[in-house]
């Protein structure tokens, strides 16, 4: 017995040992990606079996769909159309190890496939322009058949296009649009047009489909399901970038219109329910774009229900905790999986059916559309990585349910896996019940007196799913639940069910429900369903509403049920919530009754929330000018507006400015003396803005008088509005202001920028007032602005060769690129070769040419110009490759930096912020940098500084414009209908009728000048890279 105990000791010190080094051996870091204590990461596919990965999913056997791209997506728009090159990959884990051993490609000549979901046997994929079913009917791994189901989304090369789909637990597929357009032809014969992004639904075999939300954002890219069905959803761009802030998680609801703010909403006709929906979780510039929900035990109680989502600009996974925020949602987010590495771009992240974590990172393939490098870097390699909980039972026994018969089994048996602690087993048992149908409610119907919540509610959808008489009634029953989230699933399918024996109790729901959330899907219901007869319970839900998700749902329904006639009574309700629900669905309804004498007592009414309202549905009525003028005359008098008033009553004056009542009143307002300045530079801006071809002479003859006698900051509005406007009546008194000395030098500039921008020949005077300018003797900004200048006038033969001989050999390096643009158009062979002459003679100043934009300029010269210019062409070239080296090298020589020494650096020496915003503070023309430390590199940032044309943020792609007498470069802010608003340069802004447009081109440079490295010391770029790596967190310490 004693060698028995001695082996058994033995065996156990070993097992101690083998214990102890596995927990050596758990791995907190891998490639680049960085796990929380307390977990541990491991590659799961090798990279010989996979290409460049962006989005997964399972199959119901635990067999790995992978989305993937084979190249860089360089190859256009129509050539992803024409050769599609994108294709699925099937992995497998052939032996149980948790790494996939086996790989096949399901299906190619894919144009860019955004994820997919597998159901009932076929993998649905969603690859513009067609949701596409896949099925492999013979089991070899490779789909045989391909069914397109719907067709008619919009392909963009850069990735921002419909996504998805992803299945819901009410049985329908949903998918997350962009801002791309779109025109199908739906299996129902309907035919859908529009051109703003959608959040969309169908029914798995392509009938019903419906969208669900809309809005003027860029782009949404996945969605999770709450477990009462509501829909939450990772997205870019609800606002453009400012105070740090652009992308966002969305709560998705029925009819919810949300931002940002864009045209598209009005050319669409979308029905609004007020302002635009609010943002649950607002971010930087991060770039989400995978999203799930965590279902299993196996990490504990923490994380059960988290949101996790990929963010492809930070290379992080967010955790987002969730939980209920009135009748929407709020999370509290914090980074989960971080980069320890440049280029880690995770793009997906789902959870296995053990309760693991697998995270998709892309590689470097990706850069159209993509706002870091514009450099392919398909050397950087993709991959898949699982996540595990590292201590604790890890051990899930059969987490498919493989050993469970599921098809031959009776609801009775099915309903028990219900309760399953294995996600994928409670989600095949629910499959197996709706396909037995009607037998199988019974079996649902006793499931709804279960004491567990989730089993309750995944009663509810399947008794929806299988949809017969029998199983609508038991599903309607849960709508007395003592459990909101029961009673919340109950009311959303009773509304997708258009259930007519429902309304009685949703009636009563959404009145007397004590969860927002329930009174929010009942009325949701009820315009679902369709009875006008949900209209007065419907206002009386309205009485003391302040949830601005209810009140959306409220609205919404009375606009759809479209009941115009208790909505006139309730204009004269008592309660206000009443009186504003009923104004915005009259307002809204396409059969509308409303009158303006039903709108007057609104914009008189002393109640600030009334005259909101009645401000706002004035706004969309331009025919009622006259209300409209005497409500402005009454509360636009000789006290300063609020920055709500501004916004609101400049959306209404911009509305009515083609009408003459408003003409006149903004007209004499800007001539009245005791208009305060903040009103009459909101005035200003309603005239720049307005939508007519030319400025009533009354407005040019106020401008004119504001222009000699004005504040400062109405003088410089003014000067932005003729440039703008190109107001040629103004030009005489804008040459007075150019040739007094008297004025300071800034405002004689914008004089001279709007001066060029009406007649872009230049005097020889005026030549020489600016080019007085480019002296080192003024400060930088003075200098690029006049710079601006020169490359915006047409300069004659003799100014070019001034700025070739005389300008150029003394330029800085950081003006170097803004003068060289002043040769764009000449074709003077005599100018040609004195600037490739200079040019050869600086080669100091060769690694700040931008040489795209130097070969289009050489290019348009004789043939003696550009033979000269070849072995400049040719250094600059070399000079060019060598720019990583340089970058690199640069990078080795800064230091630590100063971060309030880089701060002053930011608003002075440096210009950036005559460009650039920090929070509050700077000018909206570049990319604002509020977040810029959280959401770039140190390598990212200096390189945009060094090299900006090497990298884009996508809202300021650099567009030439080319009319019948000159051309433009600069970035699109605004598309009207009669013109589009290009911005030049900073605090300068050109309206372009489209009748004068003969082109729209793409620049690949950047409008900032390359150089700054040369005009600052390293010390001083130290300290700069110091501020914006610092951003966000230092923002509120630093300011002063």
């Amino acid at each position: 017995m004693r060698w028995v105990r001695f082996a058994l000791g033995i065996l156990m010190i070993n097992w101690a040992v083998l214990l102890t080094g596995c927990e050596k051996k758990q791995v907190t870091q891998i490639e680049g990606l960085q796990v929380p204590e307390g977990f541990t990461i491991e590659r799961v596919v090798s990279s010989d079996l996979i290409s460049y990965p962006m989005f997964a999913t399972f199959d119901s056997q635990g067999r790995l769909f992978v989305f993937e791209s084979t190249e860089t997506n360089t190859m256009g728009t129509d050539t992803m159309l024409e050769n599609p090159s994108y294709q699925i990959r099937l992995l497998e884990d052939t032996d149980g190890d948790g790494v996939f051993d086996k790989s096949t490609i399901f299906a190619d000549q894919i144009p860019f496939p955004m994820g997919g979901e597998f159901y009932n046997g076929s993998l649905y994929v969603t690859a513009s322009p067609d949701l596409l079913k896949l099925t492999d009917t013979n089991g070899d791994g490779a789909a045989d058949e391909r069914e397109t189901l719907l067709s008619g989304w919009t392909l963009n090369s850069n990735g921002a296009i419909l996504s998805g789909p992803f299945m819901g637990p009410d049985g329908w597929l949903y998918m997350a649009g962009a801002r791309r357009g779109y025109a199908i032809k739906t299996q129902d014969g309907d035919s859908l047009t529009g051109e703003g992004a959608r959040i969309w639904r169908t029914k798995p075999d392509g009938t019903d489909l419906e969208w669900v939300s809309a809005g003027g954002f860029d782009n949404s890219i996945e969605i999770a399901f709450m477990p009462s069905g509501e829909t939450i959803g990772t997205m870019t761009y609800f606002t453009d970038p400012q105070n740090g802030q652009r992308d966002a998680l969305m709560h998705w609801v029925e009819g919810g219109v949300y931002p940002k703010y864009h045209s598209v909403i009005e050319q669409d006709q979308l029905e609004l329910s007020g302002d635009l929906m609010p943002v649950m979780s607002k971010f930087p510039r991060i770039a989400p774009s995978g999203l799930m929900r965590y279902k299993g035990l196996a990490w504990g109680q923490a994380y059960q229900g988290n949101l996790f989502s990929a963010i492809f600009n930070t290379g992080e996974v967010l955790r987002h905790s969730i939980s209920r925020n009135g009748a929407t949602y709020s999370t509290e987010d914090e980074p989960f999986v971080t980069a320890t590495r440049e280029d880690i771009h995770p793009t997906d992240v789902l959870e296995d059916a053990d309760g693991s974590l697998l995270v998709v990172v892309t590689g470097g393939w990706f850069i159209e559309g993509c706002p870091l490098s514009r450099e392919s870097k398909p050397n950087v390699e993709g991959g898949i990585y699982r996540i595990r909980k590292a201590k604790g039972n890890q051990h899930v026994n059969d987490p498919w349910g493989q050993a469970v018969n599921f098809s031959e089994m009776p609801a009775r048996d099915l309903t028990e896996f219900f309760a399953d602690s294995r996600p994928k087993v409670r989600e095949k048992a629910l499959e197996a019940v709706v396909q037995q149908g009607g037998r199988a409610v019974a079996a649902l119907q006793n499931l709804l007196s279960s004491p567990k919540e989730k089993v309750r509610t995944a009663a509810v959808f399947a008794l929806y799913r299988i949809g017969t008489a029998e199983a609508n009634d038991a599903a309607r029953s849960a709508l007395t639940d003592e459990s909101d989230q029961v009673r919340t699933a109950a009311a959303r399918v009773a509304g997708l069910a258009k259930d007519m024996g429902a309304i009685e109790k949703l009636e009563e729901l959404v009145q007397a429900d004590e969860s927002p959330a329930v009174q929010r899907q009942a009325a949701t219901a009820l315009g679902q369903i369709g009875d006008p007869i949900a209209v007065d319970a419907l206002l009386r839900a309205a009485d003391g509403v302040s949830d601005r998700f209810l009140e959306h749902a409220i609205i919404h329904s009375l606009v759809t049920l479209g009941d115009s006639d208790p909505l006139v009574e309730a204009l004269t309700s008592t309660s206000n919530q009443v009186r504003k629900a009923a104004l915005t669905a009259l307002d809204q309804m396409d059969s509308s009754s409303l009158t303006k004498d039903q709108l007057l007592p609104f914009l008189s009414s002393e109640k600030k929330e009334l005259r909101e309202v009645g401000v706002w549905v004035a706004s969309h009525h331009p025919e009622w000018s006259e209300i409209v003028v005497d409500f402005l005359d009454s509360v636009m008098g000789t006290a300063e507006l609020t920055d709500e008033e501004a916004v609101s009553y400049g959306t209404l004056m911009n509305t009515f400015c083609g009408n003459d009542d408003m003409q006149r009143f903004l007209g004499n307002g800007l001539s009245a003396q005791n208009t305060p300045p903040g009103t009459k530079l909101i005035f200003i801006d309603v005239m720049s803005r307005c939508d007519i071809p030319e400025l009533p002479d009354l407005w040019v003859d106020q401008l004119g008088k504001e222009l000699r006698a004005g504040s400062d900051q109405v003088r410089y509005a003014v000067l932005n509005l003729i440039g703008s406007r190109q107001v040629e009546a103004l030009n005489q008194q804008l040459k007075e202001i150019i040739h007094n000395p008297e004025e300071i030098n800034e405002f004689r500039l914008e004089a001279m920028k709007a001066r060029v921008s009406i007649q872009p020949q230049i005097t020889w005077e005026e030549f020489e007032i600016v080019t007085d300018y480019l002296s080192e003797a003024n400060r930088s900004p003075v200098r690029q602005s006049a710079a601006r200048i020169l490359s915006q006038a047409e300069l004659n033969e003799q100014q070019l060769l001034h700025i070739a001989r005389t300008q150029l050999p003394r330029a800085d390096p950081f003006m170097v690129p803004g003068l060289i643009e002043t040769f764009q158009d000449s074709k003077s062979e005599k100018v040609g070769l004195a600037l490739v002459k200079v040019l050869k003679n600086s080669p100091e100043n060769l690694d700040n040419v931008p040489q795209q934009d130097l070969k289009k300029i050489i290019n348009a010269y004789p043939e003696s110009v550009q033979a000269a210019a070849a072995s400049l062409m040719k250094e600059i070239q070399k000079k060019q490759s060598e720019r990583l080296a340089k970058l690199q090298k640069l990078e080795k020589q800064l230091g630590k930096g100063d971060v309030g020494a880089g701060r002053k650096l930011f608003f002075g020496k440096a210009t950036c912020s005559t460009c650039h915003t920090v929070g509050s503070e700077g000018t909206e023309f570049g990319p604002d940098l509020t977040n810029i430390g959280a959401i770039r590199s140190r390598h990212d940032i200096l390189e945009a500084l060094v090299f900006p044309s090497a990298s884009f943020a996508r809202e300021y792609e650099t567009y030439q414009v080319t009319t019948s007498s000159n051309s433009y470069s600069g970035v699109i802010v605004e598309q009207l209908s009669e013109a589009l608003i290009l911005s030049v340069g900073p605090g300068q802004k050109i309206r372009i009728t489209r009748d004068e447009i003969s082109s729209i081109d793409t620049q690949n440079m950047s409008l900032m000048p390359p150089g700054l490295d040369q005009q600052l010391t390293k010390a001083e770029l130290s300290n700069l890279m110091a501020f914006l790596e610092a951003l966000p967190d230092q923002l509120t310490n630093l300011e002063e």
